[in-house]
């Protein structure tokens, strides 16, 4: 609780980092505010949502040290969750576009709730796979964070998914700035696939999950390769940047 409090006020300043902390941690309200965003941001108190807050806002782990050439003007946040990650891109880098990817419904409402008022953010209640179609969410017990995706056999509990090149044309995007993706092992099979999309990314930031789903990394790291990208590691975070960036 210490910890969590000293972090609000050395991120946020001694009273927006206490308003934080209280509203969070001792009265557990269902909003909070954070500097530099104009609008409170929802969140589902005693949940891992709290845990969320603390990795993007407190730890920064997002906080990438782009060169100065890369100025992000358009951003793809694959497995937005509830918006968390979006509103920090907001807040950090003011880009012209977020297209934030989220297929669980519960996550979908509070992601379309926090960014309503950023014209900005564009939500989009689709899973990142490697195929247009459907998929099912399957809850294998990683919490609200850890739900995986597998293609729809049910049709009464499919969501739609869609692939990055689609979200490419669908957007008239000629260039991702950034894709940040949280996707909860289905990187193995975005990245086993076509990845043409490299070609057109400057920055990729990417959290694996073989634990959840064997095979991740080495689906990540030969599809990378092939590509003209350096590579660092920010918390729990691969992130890759185009060298020409």
């Amino acid at each position: 609780m210490l910890s969590f409090l000293l972090n609000c006020i050395r991120i946020f300043g001694f009273v927006p980092g206490m308003a934080a902390y209280v509203r969070i941690k001792v009265l557990k309200r269902k909003s909070f505010y954070v500097p530099g965003l104009s609008h409170p941001i929802f969140y589902r108190p005693g949940t891992v949502d709290v845990s969320t807050f603390r990795e993007i806002f407190l730890r920064q782990e997002y906080a990438i040290n782009l060169p100065e050439s890369l100025k992000p003007k358009v951003i793809i946040d694959a497995g937005a969750n509830i918006g968390f990650t979006s509103l920090f891109f907001l807040r950090r880098y003011a880009p012209e576009r977020i297209i934030s990817l989220e297929p669980d419904s519960g996550n979908f409402e509070l992601l379309k709730k926090n960014t309503e008022k950023y014209p900005a953010i564009v939500p989009v209640q689709k899973a990142l796979w490697y195929k247009e179609g459907a998929i099912e969410i399957i809850d294998k017990g990683y919490g609200l964070r850890g739900f995986t995706v597998e293609d729809a056999i049910d049709s009464k509990t499919s969501l739609p998914a869609t692939t990055l090149d689609n979200v490419l044309t669908t957007h008239k995007l000629e260039t991702i700035d950034i894709v940040k993706m949280d996707i909860e092992g289905s990187e193995k099979e975005v990245f086993e696939r076509d990845t043409r999309w490299l070609a057109n990314t400057r920055c990729l930031i990417i959290e694996l999950h073989d634990r959840m789903k064997p095979g991740c990394s080495k689906a990540v790291f030969e599809a990378i390769n092939r590509y003209n990208f350096d590579f660092s590691i920010r918390g729990e975070n691969l992130v890759f940047i185009k060298r020409d960036s």
